[in-house]
C-alpha cells in the first residue's frame, strides 16, 4: 500500500480522501481557481499569468504568417503584443518549418492530412485578409488551448512521454487550467448577458488599444454580443471535451 499526502492504492486505481485522483485533482482546481480570481493579490498574480499566455498566443501567431512580433507586460497591469509588418521570407520560412515538422513528427495518414492541410490553407490564412482575424483571434484560443493541456495533465500527470506523480503539481494544473477556461467563459458570458461589461470592455484596452473582441467586432462586421456567444460556446466545451478524451483513453469507469 502507497500512502502519501493522502493518497491509498486500491484495488481499482490510486484515490484520495476515497475520491479517484484523476477527480480529485479536477474537482479541486475548479474549487480553488476562483480564489486565485478573487483575491486581490493572488488575483494580480493569476492576471500577469493569463496575460503571459495570451500574449504569447498572439506572437506565436504572428511569427507563424511571417510577421515580427514581440509581447509586452506592464507592471499597471496592461498587455499588448506589438507587431510589425509582414516579411515574404519570414513567412516562407515558417510555412516550410510548418511543413518540415508535419513531416518529421507525424506518421501514416495524419502525415499526409497535415501536409495537405498545410499546402491548402496556410497560404490562405498567411497572405488574405484572414491573417489580422488569425492573429487576434490568437490570444483568447491560446488560453483555452493551454487551459485544456493544463486540465489533461492534472487527470494523467503527463503529456507525450513526460509524466509526473506529483500530486501537489498536478494540482496546480488544475487549478491554472480552470483559472484560464473560468475567466474566458465569464467575460465572454458577460458581453453576451451584460450591456455593462461590453460597455466596458469596449473602453478599458491595455496602453489605449483596442480590446481583441472589439478588432473582431470590425473585421467581421459582428455585434459584440454575438462575438461573446462564440467564444462562450468554445470557452464551455474545452472541460468536457479534456475528460471525454481521458475517458476514451482510460477505456473504463470510475470505481
Amino acid at each position: 500500500m502507497q500512502i502519501a499526502l493522502g493518497l491509498t492504492k486500491t484495488a481499482f486505481r490510486p484515490r484520495i480522501l476515497g475520491v479517484p485522483e484523476e477527480m480529485f485533482h479536477l474537482f479541486l482546481g475548479l474549487v480553488v481557481a476562483p480564489v486565485l480570481a478573487l483575491v486581490p493579490f493572488l488575483h494580480l498574480m493569476g492576471w500577469f499569468f493569463q496575460a503571459l499566455v495570451h500574449e504569447m498566443g498572439h506572437t506565436a501567431a504572428s511569427w507563424l504568417v511571417g510577421v515580427p512580433a514581440i509581447p509586452a507586460l506592464g507592471i499597471t497591469a496592461e498587455a499588448a503584443t506589438v507587431h510589425g509588418e509582414q516579411f515574404l521570407l519570414l513567412t516562407l520560412i515558417a510555412w516550410g518549418a510548418l511543413v518540415f515538422g508535419s513531416f518529421r513528427l507525424a506518421d501514416g495518414p495524419f502525415r499526409y492530412g497535415a501536409l495537405a492541410l498545410l499546402a491548402v490553407l496556410y497560404p490562405i490564412l498567411a497572405f488574405t485578409s484572414l491573417r489580422e482575424s488569425w492573429q487576434v483571434m490568437a490570444g483568447h484560443v491560446f488560453e483555452l488551448i493551454v487551459g485544456g493541456l493544463f486540465l489533461g495533465r492534472a487527470l494523467t500527470g503527463g503529456l507525450s512521454h513526460h509524466y509526473t506523480h506529483n500530486q501537489i503539481e498536478r494540482g496546480l494544473y488544475s487549478i491554472l487550467g480552470w483559472f484560464l477556461i473560468g475567466r474566458n467563459l465569464l467575460l465572454a458570458g458577460g458581453l453576451v448577458g451584460s450591456a455593462s461589461v461590453r460597455a466596458e470592455y469596449a473602453s478599458n484596452g491595455s496602453f489605449g488599444i483596442e480590446n481583441d473582441y472589439m478588432r473582431l467586432v470590425e473585421l467581421w462586421s459582428m455585434p459584440l454580443q454575438s462575438i461573446g456567444m462564440i467564444m462562450a460556446v468554445l470557452s464551455s466545451i474545452v472541460a468536457p471535451i479534456v475528460v471525454a478524451r481521458w475517458m476514451m483513453k482510460r477505456g473504463e469507469p470510475l470505481r
